[in-house]
């Protein structure tokens, strides 16, 4: 089932381009872009539930949109596969429990808690636990709109303050030039449920409600509302932070290289070929795709070598032999064995199968 609001067309077709340009585009591991200043994304999953498994709105001021998913319908797209941002998210828990790996470490979010993370992390998220959770999506204009009206004081109290792990998460993300780190902060809640209910879930239903019905003044006001959102994580009182770096900036360089020759060649480039290219050893660049990915060279090669190949499946018009063989696959039960492996389904199936669902990935 889907809904539309303030959409100029419910083609079916025309939204799936619509949802492509949005979220996402094909490179790997998955690159999802924004392109309104913000988006808030509600996700319900009910994994005991097969026909309402998968409930997603999706809410910004370009549109909002409702989907949900029977669980024969999004199996076959929930992959573990890790995915990217060019925009900041704030994940928020409302109910339940969710599981998210994390540049290759799994962790466990309870209801209350949340995690901001940068444009560069890799991660995602796990669908076997019952939960509710809301991802703030931010771009970067809307980010520094953010810290601008964060760091407007009047007051002396204001003044005086120093600065806390997500003021310096903000200010090294955003305005040191060149920056890799990949890093996030974990928030852990300190107050009662029952208090997190009365503010914060007060605050998203406020947001909610301005994005949908707008007026003039909406866009100050959510503005704001996002500031206090902010403020309250800020407090100690309410939030225990824990800031994470991932990796030294070195090697997040030679991953970025690594990535790029993948984009470069379909993942089709050996660990002696990434080596004689890079000018760094086959081993040790393969200890840094097992840190960042949990895989090895070549299994990461497959997942953008396999990313292609199911762009071909439904954009071209070519056999699924010749799209084998333009991957570089002599042996096509070897290619085919790969492919099932990562859509647990065969090429031909995938090439009929393909829906919406697809795009929101």
């Amino acid at each position: 089932m889907y809904l539309f609001h303030s959409l100029e067309t419910t083609d079916l077709k025309t939204l799936k381009e619509l949802l492509i340009s949005n979220t996402r585009n094909d490179s790997i591991p998955a690159l999802y872009q924004l392109k309104p200043p913000f988006q808030l994304y509600f996700l319900t999953v009910h994994p005991k539930d097969r026909e309402n498994f998968y409930l997603t709105t999706a809410i910004s001021p370009d549109s909002s949109i409702y989907l949900s998913q029977s669980k024969e319908e999004v199996m076959p797209y929930l992959t573990n596969s890790m995915h990217h941002h060019d925009y900041y998210e704030l994940l928020f828990v409302l109910d339940g429990e969710l599981y998210q790996n994390i540049e290759n470490r799994r962790h466990l979010y309870t209801t209350g808690s949340c995690c901001l993370l940068n444009k560069k992390v890799l991660h995602t998220e796990e669908y076997s636990t019952d939960f509710r959770a809301v991802f703030l999506q931010l771009s970067d204009s809307f980010i520094h709109e953010l810290h601008r009206n964060l760091s407007f004081n009047f007051f002396n109290v204001e003044k005086e303050h120093t600065s806390t792990f997500l003021e310096e998460f903000l200010i090294a993300n955003l305005y040191e030039s060149g920056n890799t780190t990949k890093n996030y902060i974990d928030f852990i809640p300190v107050q009662e449920h029952s208090w997190i209910i009365q503010n914060i879930h007060h605050i998203f239903e406020l947001i909610t409600m301005e994005s949908l019905t707008p007026s003039i003044g909406s866009s100050s006001a959510i503005m704001e509302l996002f500031c206090k959102l902010f403020r309250i994580l800020n407090s100690g009182e309410n939030y225990m932070t824990t800031p994470v770096q991932i990796g030294t900036d070195t090697e997040n360089r030679i991953y970025d290289m690594i990535t790029d020759a993948m984009l470069q060649t379909n993942g089709r480039i050996s660990r002696r070929e990434l080596a004689a290219s890079l000018h760094y050893s086959g081993v040790y660049l393969n200890n840094i795709v097992k840190k960042y990915t949990g895989l090895t060279i070549y299994d990461y090669g497959m997942t953008f070598c396999m990313k292609k190949t199911a762009e071909l499946l439904l954009s071209s018009e070519l056999s699924i032999s010749e799209i084998a063989a333009s991957m570089g696959f002599s042996n096509r039960t070897h290619f085919y064995k790969i492919f099932q492996g990562t859509y647990h389904m065969s090429p031909s199936e995938y090439r009929k199968k393909n829906g919406l669902f697809s795009t929101l990935l």
